[in-house]
């Protein structure tokens, strides 16, 4: 897999039998009595974290910190070059709310690049600058897995590099408060539906940021009361705000959550990430980012890193003109090259609607396509999925099984903060989708 450390790992656990499934046994019980839920159910994860080598990090800080940039200049450009806009296909009545100042420079202050890594082959097939979640639970499983007494011993052992992502939310946060012109010290809000499934994640970020001195608030955004100038969740003044809530819902129920657009408007209060962040959420982006058309808005190192990390994506309002130099019918195209292929619609998220060309049956495929012409969706090069070893017990015994492996790549104030990776069987890798969620550790060289 990506080191040694991998595989020394299971060895270890198999050397340790007796201790191996004792601790898998532990990690268990723990997870069911922690805050690591998603809605009901404990959050699904293994009993490893993903290795990492530094030369890995060295490569995924490079890739992170120059996307970041590359993401608030198109944010940059789609604010002050109009005739861009049409390649991102937002609604008119809410574009409005992209074009606000949010008061602060940076427009994705967190992110999470979603992609796939093997070796020191890398690519991003996602940006989430909405909404990245997942964090909190990475720090939280990372900190089961290394306080089981039988691991204890193999990770003191070995030289590794665990980060603190929750830590770096909250000097983001700080970081863009500054920025907005706030000088005292500020009450945070933690913003989302109350109904969404990763609320148990925000009760461990409020832990978090009120053990560092800051109180804070989770809140339904239906909640919130602006008066006197100010933002409010009964009693309690917000100064602050982690949006988590997703920006189309928030348009979707705008007559439900007047009180909060209204402080946004009047810049009554910070909001991290702002609203036109959701511009380089979208799939358009990617297919902006990998169009040679494009390049003239990008310096020649900025265009030789999209060229290395984004998979050649196109929407299909724009796909007949060219692959690569040939003109091509788009429905044969899509049709013949299905194998090497992904559909996705242009603005979803959770792997909502995703079709892998070479697992989808062609009934399906056609179904797929049928739709995504009426809808305008993407369809992007399919990108080789890695693999990996996770341990698990089946009748009281060790054993290993294989699981495909993505990797989500944390950035805060425009810097990489740590990863975390998702498993599963197939190819479509989504929590919502019952993915598992591991940690991912750097393993530092020996000096």
């Amino acid at each position: 897999m990506s080191s040694n450390l991998d595989h020394a790992y299971d060895e270890y656990l198999a050397t340790n039998d007796k201790a191996a499934v004792k601790a898998l046994g532990n990690f268990a019980k723990e997870l069911h009595n922690s805050d690591i839920r998603f809605g009901r159910s404990t959050l699904p994860t293994y009993f490893k974290p993903h290795f990492l080598k530094e030369k890995q990090e060295r490569l995924i800080k490079h890739a992170t910190g120059g996307m970041v940039k590359i993401m608030n200049k198109v944010i940059d450009l789609y604010i002050n070059e109009p005739h861009l806009r049409k390649q991102f296909e937002i609604d008119p009545e809410i574009e409005q709310w992209l074009l606000m100042d949010p008061g602060y420079k940076q427009s994705v202050v967190f992110s999470r690049i979603d992609g796939f890594i093997e070796g020191e082959a890398l690519k991003f097939v996602e940006f989430n600058t909405d909404s990245p979640a997942g964090a909190a639970y990475a720090d939280t499983i990372g900190g089961l897995i290394t306080s089981q007494e039988e691991t204890q011993p193999f990770f003191k052992d070995h030289h590794l590099k665990w980060d603190h992502r929750v830590k770096k939310i909250l000097e983001g946060l700080l970081h863009a408060y500054e920025e907005f012109g706030g000088s005292e010290k500020p009450q945070i809000g933690i913003i989302d539906w109350r109904t969404v499934r990763t609320h148990p994640e925000f009760q461990i970020i409020k832990t978090y940021f009120e053990e560092k001195g800051y109180k804070t608030t989770v809140a339904d955004p239906r909640e919130l009361n602006f008066k006197h100038g100010k933002l409010y969740h009964e009693n309690f003044r917000i100064d602050l705000v982690y949006r988590r809530a997703i920006f189309n819902e928030l348009m979707a129920k705008m007559d439900e959550v007047e009180d909060f657009l209204k402080a946004y408007k009047e810049r009554a209060v910070c909001v991290v990430n702002p609203f036109r962040s959701k511009i380089a959420g979208t799939k358009a982006i990617l297919c902006f980012l990998s169009n040679p058309a494009y390049e003239r808005f990008f310096t020649p190192k900025e265009n030789e890193l999209k060229r290395e990390f984004i998979p050649w994506t196109r929407q299909l309002m724009d796909a007949e003109r060219f692959y690569g130099e040939k003109k091509v019918f788009l429905i044969d195209f899509l049709k013949d090259e299905k194998d090497f292929l992904v559909l996705k619609p242009g603005d979803s998220y959770d792997a909502k609607d995703v079709f892998v060309g070479r697992e989808t049956r062609e009934e399906d495929w056609n179904y797929a396509l049928d739709k995504a012409l009426k809808e305008n969706w993407v369809f992007q090069e399919f990108i080789n999925v890695p693999i990996m070893s996770v341990p698990e017990v089946v009748n009281e015994r060790l054993d290993f099984i294989y699981k495909k492996v993505s990797i989500g790549l944390y950035t805060s104030g425009g810097k990489y903060s740590g990863a975390m990776s998702r498993l599963c069987d197939d190819a479509i890798i989504s929590v919502a989708h019952g993915a598992s969620l591991i940690p991912c550790v750097v393993v530092e060289e020996e000096r």
